[in-house]
């Protein structure tokens, strides 16, 4: 009679999986240990699994204790979880939207090149960049070309901004416009969208949002803020060419410039303002039918002496100590902006 073969000890197969897997060393070391002692008692089967089993994860102990005391494991940790808090902070230049801050890559603004992605963060911590919005590109059968694109952002791009950041005394000198637009290699994949913003030069930060909208502003605060924009706008005008090169443009310019203030005046006497801020708001409204009147006479200017002569007795006119009144009354930032610009040119 052959006798009945003897089982194979359970723990001997549960030694030698943890022993492969690693998941939790120690424990395949504990099963093996046990298993060879059942193996001896009972007389099963399974001495070689046991044994290997208890050696691998002997080793595998010893492994990740080496580790942990170098501290290798815990560097490699948190590589890991730098890596994926990268990662989702990563965010595709078309998926931007109004309001979102990001860093960008290379250095920054003053490094033209195509860009896939940028660091997403948060706008009230460290950042070179925000979004203000964007335009669908409409019109086209083909891909327009860069300089076209280029000049459609160049116009689409201030009403934005200037939509979004009523108040230019919040942005800082260090920021200027700042746009994304399709590649041809994006156009055949179906970009259609110019998206603008504000982002810092040379890789520089700044703190806080720079949006200042119907979202954030109350009644008040907007009306003084369109009659300022609607002058700032109207200055943006200004011709590129000297003015012996472009006469006309140039007195068309300035008619331009006197029918903003002259209509901003009136915007600003007819507004139902507080008590507290009724004072300042006609005092600027007189400074805008001044400079009105002169930018009426550099409009009829014959020559550029006389032309630039009226323009600076015009802009003479504006008092900054009115606006700080103003905004002081209805709860704008008082501090004027720094031009940065003029003082990098001065060093």
């Amino acid at each position: 009679m052959v006798p009945p073969t003897p089982p194979v000890n359970g723990l001997s197969i549960v030694s030698l999986v943890s022993g492969i897997v690693c998941c939790v060393p120690p424990l395949g070391l504990i099963f093996g240990l046990i298993s060879l002692s059942q193996i001896r008692r009972r007389g099963e089967r399974g001495k070689g699994m046991a044994i290997a089993g208890t050696i691998l994860s002997a080793l595998s102990t010893l492994l990740t204790l080496t580790l942990l005391v170098t501290g290798f494991l815990g560097s490699a940790w948190e590589g890991f979880k730098d890596e994926m808090d990268e990662t989702s902070r990563s965010r595709s230049t078309l998926d931007l939207r109004a309001g979102d801050c990001f860093n960008l890559p290379g250095r920054g603004a003053s490094e033209e090149k195509e860009t896939e992605a940028v660091e997403a963060v948060d706008c009230d911590g460290e950042h070179q960049a925000e979004i203000a919005g964007d335009l669908k590109i409409t019109g086209f059968d083909g891909f327009p070309g860069a300089r076209r694109l280029e000049t459609l952002a160049e116009k689409s791009c201030q009403e934005i901004n200037d939509d979004y950041a009523m108040d230019h005394w919040e942005v800082p000198g260090n920021m200027d416009y700042y746009y994304y637009l399709p590649t041809r290699e994006s156009w055949r994949l179906g970009d259609r969208k110019i998206t603008c913003g504000f982002a810092t030069a040379k890789g520089e930060t700044t703190l806080g949002s720079v949006r200042r909208d119907a979202s954030v502003l109350d009644p008040h605060q907007q009306a003084y803020l369109r009659a300022e924009g609607a002058v700032l706008q109207a200055h943006y005008l200004m011709p590129d060419a000297e003015f012996a090169q472009e006469v006309r443009a140039h007195q068309q310019w300035a008619g331009k410039m006197a029918g903003a203030f002259t209509a901003q005046a009136r915007a600003l006497r007819q507004y139902d303002w507080p008590p507290s801020v009724s004072g300042a708001a006609i005092r600027r409204a007189q400074e805008f039918e001044r400079a009105g009147t002169h930018w009426e006479k550099a409009a009829l200017a014959k020559n550029e002496e006389s032309f630039w002569e009226h323009t600076q007795v015009g802009d003479n006119a504006l008092r900054e100590k009115t606006e700080i009144a103003i905004r002081d009354a209805i709860g704008l930032t008082t501090v004027p902006p720094i031009d940065e610009t003029e003082d990098d040119s001065s060093l």
